[in-house]
């Protein structure tokens, strides 16, 4: 398949602040093959798209995500962290089945890709059905399975057959990574198990971290360690790629931790206002030399999967918290919902840029909506004023998943039908 977009403004996420005028880029299968001010007439395309002057940009990626928790939308609202896990969160979960997940996670892939996102990270439990949804939907998708306590043995064999017949697959759209949930519902045995699986497997963990203050103070009462620190002694931090999200309460000796061993932190800022869990300092921590990406959490916590609104609240939180408005630039925000989520997912030589030889995951933003007039300052303008309806186009992995605003799957009500039933009978049963 090959796609020309004529006549684009493009940022291209590769040099800083880049902005092209009326560029076409030149796609073959999944690779844009070129990007140029001159248009090439030897290349014959199957589709070509006048974008008239929209802007192209790279697909965001949600760096951290539980995308079948869009069932819990709305629920267990105005209650703490700890609470709202073991007293809402964990039970309700208690009662999905395969297809609850399933569907639930089709419906928040939906609701990502219409507002903009191309790659998720997820960590949840029925991996398959995530895998399911995501593989006919056609997304980038890094499956985590949520890895705990209880069933060790099964949950290793689970995890081992998984990788062995999902990695890599759909043309490499689906990965999966090792996901111990946090230090307070993994034990030292299971976090070492976790890290020995993903020695085994990708060599890449995906676990919540220093997410909340009484997280730190368990950790540090039970283990003498705050939890940056109790995963290091545990070795979890060697010769694995780790993804921490959250991780709100870092001191400074834990991120001295997280810069010598290049773990990534991510970034959720709606969820954690909403269960009141604090602020990331994000200034401090890429100032330091750590690499931070931004995610939205699930949906129950956020309470949707809008890359575009934690993008503006990242930066708007940023420059409140040093009461300077020259802390953080646009650019830095942008970067977060791009090309740091592709290091942290050790792809960015090949994914989060519009640059030849780069995988074609790129969305289509209306240059003519309401809220980008008069059209100036565009970096600045997609922090501040871009917002999910101007999500036009989305391409991933050069294929064309959403078209004029329409996505191509043709399952919508019936996913949202199967949704309702099942959010309806959970909470009979609770």
């Amino acid at each position: 398949m090959k796609i020309l977009i004529k006549n684009a403004t493009i940022v291209t996420m590769d040099l800083e602040n880049e902005v092209l005028y009326k560029h076409h880029i030149y796609i073959q299968d999944n690779l844009i093959l070129k990007v140029s001010k001159d248009l090439d007439y030897t290349f014959k395309p199957d589709i070509t798209i006048n974008a008239n002057n929209d802007i192209v940009m790279p697909g965001l990626i949600n760096m951290h995500t539980h995308v079948p928790m869009t069932l819990m939308r709305n629920y267990a609202e105005d209650v703490n962290l700890e609470s709202w896990l073991f007293d809402h969160i964990f039970p309700f979960e208690d009662q999905m089945t395969y297809d609850d997940v399933y569907y639930g996670a089709k419906l928040g892939i939906m609701e990502m890709i219409q507002t903009g996102t191309t790659s998720f990270l997820d960590m949840y439990f029925h991996p398959q059905a995530i895998i399911q949804a995501a593989k006919e939907i056609g997304v980038r998708a890094f499956i985590a399975p949520g890895f705990v306590n209880n069933n060790l043995e099964t949950r290793v064999k689970n995890q081992l057959e998984l990788f062995d017949k999902y990695h890599l697959s759909n043309n490499g759209l689906i990965q999966i990574f090792t996901g111990p949930h946090a230090v307070y519902t993994n034990d030292a045995n299971s976090l070492k198990i976790a890290h020995q699986l993903a020695l085994n497997t990708s060599k890449t963990i995906h676990i919540h971290l220093n997410e909340s203050l009484t997280e730190v103070n368990n950790c540090l009462k039970e283990t003498n360690y705050r939890p940056m620190e109790y995963i290091n002694h545990l070795n979890l931090t060697q010769d694995v790629n780790l993804i921490a999200a959250h991780a709100i309460h870092l001191d400074q000796n834990e991120m001295q931790i997280a810069k010598k061993h290049n773990i990534s932190l991510v970034h959720n800022p709606s969820s954690n206002l909403k269960i009141a869990s604090g602020v990331m300092d994000i200034t401090k921590y890429l100032n330091f030399g750590i690499n931070v990406a931004l995610g939205t959490d699930g949906a129950a916590s956020n309470n949707n999967l809008n890359m575009f609104n934690e993008i503006k609240l990242a930066a708007l939180l940023a420059k409140g918290i040093y009461h300077n408005l020259e802390h953080i630039k646009s650019y830095d925000i942008l970067k977060m919902a791009t090309v740091n989520g592709t290091k942290a997912l050790k792809m960015d030589h090949i994914l989060g840029k519009i640059k030849a030889n780069y995988l074609a995951d790129l969305i289509i933003l209306n240059h003519k909506s309401i809220n980008f007039q008069p059209q100036s300052n565009l970096i600045d303008a997609l922090v501040y004023s871009c917002n999910a309806k101007d999500v036009k186009t989305v391409i991933i992995d050069g294929k064309i998943v959403q078209k004029n605003y329409k996505l191509l799957i043709n399952d919508f009500s019936n996913t949202i039908n199967k949704v309702n039933e099942a959010y309806n009978r959970i909470i009979k049963e609770l």
